[in-house]
Formats: C-alpha cells, structure tokens, sequence
C-alpha cells in the first residue's frame, strides 16, 4: 500500500487525456518518445493510447524535425554543447539520422567555432599554472561535446 494516496482514483478518459496531453505538448517542442512516455504515464495503452497519439501528430501538437533543430539549436547556444554530444541526445530521443543532420548542419560553423575558442580561452584560464592544463584542457571540451580533431587542431 502506498504511502500516499493518488490525486485521481479513476482513469482518464480519452478526452480528458488528449486535452492533458495538448497542454503537454504546447508548453515546449516534444518528441515523439517523449509523447509516448506521458500517454503511458497517464495510464493509456492499446488502441486509445495510438489513436491520441495520431491525432496529436496531425494536428502539429509534436513533430520530430522541429524538435530537433530546436533541441540542437538550444543545447549549442545555451549549454555550450557540441556536436557529437547534440547527435548522443538526439539518438537517445529516437530521432531519425537524417533529422540529427539536419539539426546538426543548421548549427552556423562560425558561431561554432568562436564558442569553441570562447571555451578553450575559459579553460586554459581555469587550469593555469596546471602541468596538465593542456590535456585537462582538451579532455574538458571532448566531454562537453566537441569533437577532438577540431578541439587539438584550436588548441
């Protein structure tokens, strides 16, 4: 028995799981797995659950492409990711290979590289007076993303 009692003791009713869903899907891009796993969540399996599902699709409530490029698009700008990071996300998230491409390439090589030696700059600051700034350096930008030939041919 669980400690605490659960806000609602009868399932949602399809309508009342589609309008949840909406809500869910309106407040931020969605993929689909993640779509997927909020029907599940609310209890939803079978036919009621790829019906709703569907109807969420078509009317544009999700979409995977436009999801990823937001995605890559945020994660590069906001969190300094790089690339080879952005693609691991997008695989974990089921998202098509040539979508990830997509994603990836809308990413302007320039802004690109400047965050890339913006973030060296920080590190090899960090790591001052460090024996090992070099390679603690490059391992630091390697983890966060980026991809080692272009990290050692910047630094």
């Amino acid at each position: 028995m669980p400690f605490y009692k659960s806000k609602r003791e009868k399932p949602l009713t399809p309508d009342e799981a589609l309008v949840k869903l909406e809500h869910f899907c309106a407040y931020r891009e969605r993929c689909p797995k993640e779509v997927r796993a909020k029907l599940a969540e609310l209890g939803l399996r079978g036919q009621d659950a790829e019906q709703i599902f569907e109807v969420l699709r078509e009317d544009g409530f999700f979409n995977e492409e436009r999801f990823a490029m937001a995605f890559a698009g945020g994660k590069f700008r906001m969190n300094h990711w790089g690339r080879v990071r952005i693609r691991l996300e997008l695989r974990m998230r089921d998202i098509n290979p040539e979508i990830i491409q997509q994603a990836l390439a809308s990413i302007d090589e320039q802004e690109y590289v400047n965050v890339l030696k913006q973030l060296l700059e920080k590190k090899r600051r960090h790591y001052e007076g460090d024996d090992h700034a070099r390679e603690k350096t490059a391992a630091s930008l390697i983890r966060g993303g980026f991809e080692p030939e272009l990290v050692f041919q910047y630094l």
